[in-house]
């Protein structure tokens, strides 16, 4: 793998207000930790680093005050929306000392399953653990999947690696699968209307008519009050 150089500026402020304002002036927040040293924090341009990640490569010669480290890039950070790179991590390591990275896959081919019309392939693992030396490291694997067949799958262990290159995890773990695929039933309009024909009729229940004397009756009109004597004084 490549080895691009990179220069980093110290950054003794830090937070998020400062990392906002660095992120701004076009440098992007970064941390070198490793070989049992103190981690430093740094700023890195964001266009030079951009343009390393886009060749693939991993491996960083950082430069910092006169002082050169190799470094391979651990973790960048992303806006989730924006996609704008908010931080990066950088380890330290040496050209002797074997790295546990994890490198992307690609798939060659069409399964056979799914060339039957009977299967679907799943990936189930986008970036595969690796360990090497530095420089053993390879940009991304590949892996032909023309014979997979339905019912069949393809674990870490089945993967095709380059000298020098081990897989770091569970050899017994899936990374690409064909199952049978699911039929996906659309009902005709023929079938809609048989069910619809089909459906039992909801009969309206009969209202009762009031009893007498219920709410709502008529009232019968009240007697007339009879003539009372008249008082003799």
């Amino acid at each position: 793998m490549e080895i691009l150089a990179l220069d980093a500026a110290p950054r003794p402020k830090v937070g998020t207000r400062q990392a906002e304002k660095d992120r701004k002036k076009g440098h992007i927040p970064a941390v070198v930790y490793g070989h049992k040293e103190a981690a430093v924090s740094v700023t890195i341009p964001r266009d030079e680093f951009r343009k390393i990640l886009k060749t693939g490569t991993r491996l960083v010669k950082l430069s910092l005050g006169g002082k050169q480290e190799l470094t391979y890039v651990i973790e960048v950070e992303y806006h989730p929306i924006s996609d704008q790179i908010l931080h990066v991590d950088f380890g330290r390591t040496s050209m002797t000392e074997k790295l546990s990275v994890k490198v992307s896959l690609r798939t060659k081919g069409t399964a056979k399953g799914v060339v039957s019309g009977e299967g679907q392939m799943d990936i189930l693992m986008n970036e595969i653990p690796i360990r090497c030396l530095p420089d053993r490291i390879p940009k991304l694997l590949e892996h032909d999947v023309t014979a997979l067949d339905v019912g069949h799958g393809v674990k870490l262990k089945d993967l095709h690696l380059p000298e020098g290159v081990e897989i770091d995890g569970n050899p017994e773990m899936l990374v690409v699968t064909c199952h049978k695929a699911i039929e996906e039933v659309v009902a005709t309009p023929d079938q809609v209307a048989a069910a619809a024909a089909t459906e039992p009729e909801v009969l309206t229940a009969k209202k009762e008519e009031p009893e007498a004397g219920a709410a709502g009756a008529e009232k019968a009109p009240a007697p007339e009050p009879k003539a009372g004597k008249e008082k003799k004084e």
